[in-house]
Parts: structure tokens; C-alpha cells; sequence
């Protein structure tokens, strides 16, 4: 793989990399030193599969996660928090916990620390049991480990792509309220315009450390989410309330309708 700085072009067979998608070239074992000289990444066959079943994996994390699978982890962690259990339990169904932990899995948020989410679900299911509005605020809660999951341990700075007022007002107003919760609704020509914007400054990330990342505003953050996922599965995009005080954030693009 190219990291941005090759010093000159190398041939091979033209491939993508499996964890971010990104341009690659296999290459024959004996050219394995003229790459690295040449200063591209290399990376053997073991490690290529390992990371491509991760992926796979990673990507239906949330098909795999049933109401027994959610069972177990809310039965381990009642060892140590019995109290935050039984409380979430009282205001939540565990259908309505397999959801929030389903939606959090399908943007590749960990749940590792179960505690915080169940705290936070106890916090707000008061107020609604909308899972989609509860994943919002688990969001929030996480947002640290969110951040670390993109940026890396010890970094600071976060390039972001922000949102065009007219994409944002688009879908706000194609934001319908039903009894059941909310729904998208937009134009599929103007769905398609927001994609090809997208792609366009995707392009952006290309010479950064860091995968793409969107920052949008939080009443349209899950709606975005939902429009690109189908065509960006692994695009990060935040909300202002998930950022936090100590970190740098950096505009590299604007997502615009359009040409």
C-alpha cells in the first residue's frame, strides 16, 4: 500500500485493502524489499486474511448479537453492578437493550464497557424508549473511546468533513415523526448528489493517517449515517456532542450538493 510518499511506482496486481478499502497492489515475494524501500507498506498474505476476517466479522457484529447473546453479557455484568441490571431491565426490554447495543455494533462502536451503556440507557429511558434516540445518548457517553477507536491513542487532532447548511437542511427536512419513532425520506436524485459529494472529498483523506470521518450536527448525525452506510460502511460520522474539550479539530472539506 502506498502511504502517500512512494518514491516511485511499483507494478503489481491491482487490489483493495480490506480494512479501509484503500488502493492496493499484490506484489511476488521476491519484490517484497524493492516495495519497502521504495516506501510502501508491505504486508504478507497471513496478516492480509486475518485483517479481512476481521473485518467481515466486525461488519455483522450486529446480526451476530441475539437476545441470548445479550442476556449473557447483562447476567455477567450484574455480577458486579446487580443494582444497574436490574434498574435498566425495569424501564428497558431486552429486545429494547439488543437494539441500542445492535445500533452502536452496526456503526462499529464497541460495548465493551456495558457498564456505562446501562447506566446511561437507565439515565434516559425515563424520558423515551426510542432505541435509535437511545443510541444517541450512549454516543455521547462514549464518546472518548469513540474518538480513540478513530484518532489512536495519544493524538490530538481530528480531521473531520463537515456538512454544506443545504445537505443539512435537506435531510431535516426530510425527517418525518411517526407514533413509531422517526424516519428519512428523501428525494433518491438528491441522495445520490449527497454520495457523489461524499466520494469526491473522501478523496481528501487520502495522504492522512486517520480513516474519513464525518462531523454533523446531532439532529441529523443518524439520519446521515443511514443515508451512506449502504455506500460507505465504514464512514465515521460524529456529532458536535461527541466531541470532546481536549483534542484539535480539523476541516479538510465540505460535503456540498452538487457538481
Amino acid at each position: 500500500m502506498d502511504p502517500g510518499d512512494a518514491k516511485k511506482a511499483i507494478e503489481g496486481i491491482p487490489t483493495r485493502e480490506p480494512a479501509f478499502n484503500l488502493p492496493a497492489l499484490w506484489i511476488p515475494t521476491g519484490r517484497r524489499e524493492e516495495a519497502q524501500f521504495s516506501g510502501y507498506s508491505v504486508v504478507d498474505l497471513s496478516t492480509v486474511n486475518a485483517t479481512h476476517l476481521t473485518e467481515i466479522i466486525r461488519s455483522h457484529s450486529d446480526e451476530l448479537l441475539g437476545r441470548q447473546e445479550v442476556s449473557r453479557l447483562l447476567e455477567n455484568l450484574k455480577k458486579t453492578t446487580p443494582k444497574v441490571v436490574d434498574e435498566l431491565l425495569g424501564l428497558l426490554s431486552l429486545g429494547g437493550v439488543q437494539k441500542v447495543l445492535q445500533n452502536l455494533l452496526r456503526e462499529r462502536v464497541s460495548i465493551r464497557d456495558l457498564l456505562t451503556i446501562g447506566e446511561t440507557l437507565c439515565d434516559y429511558a425515563i424520558l423515551t424508549k426510542d432505541p435509535d434516540v437511545l443510541t444517541e445518548y450512549c454516543r455521547q457517553k462514549l464518546a472518548r473511546s469513540i474518538l480513540k477507536s478513530i484518532m489512536g491513542p495519544g493524538v490530538r487532532d481530528l480531521h473531520v468533513l463537515t456538512l454544506d447548511p443545504g445537505v443539512e437542511d435537506v435531510i431535516t427536512a426530510g425527517i418525518q415523526q411517526t407514533d413509531h419513532g422517526t424516519y428519512l425520506s428523501v428525494d433518491p436524485d438528491k441522495v445520490q448528489k449527497v454520495i457523489a459529494g461524499l466520494n469526491r472529498q473522501i478523496e481528501a483523506f487520502g495522504q492522512l493517517a486517520q480513516p474519513p470521518v464525518v462531523l454533523c450536527s446531532p439532529v441529523v448525525r443518524r439520519h446521515f449515517r443511514r443515508i451512506v452506510e449502504r455506500f460507505v460502511p465504514t464512514l465515521s460520522v460524529l456529532s458536535h456532542n461527541e466531541l470532546v474539550t481536549d483534542m484539535n479539530v480539523h476541516s479538510v472539506g465540505t460535503i456540498k450538493l452538487g457538481a
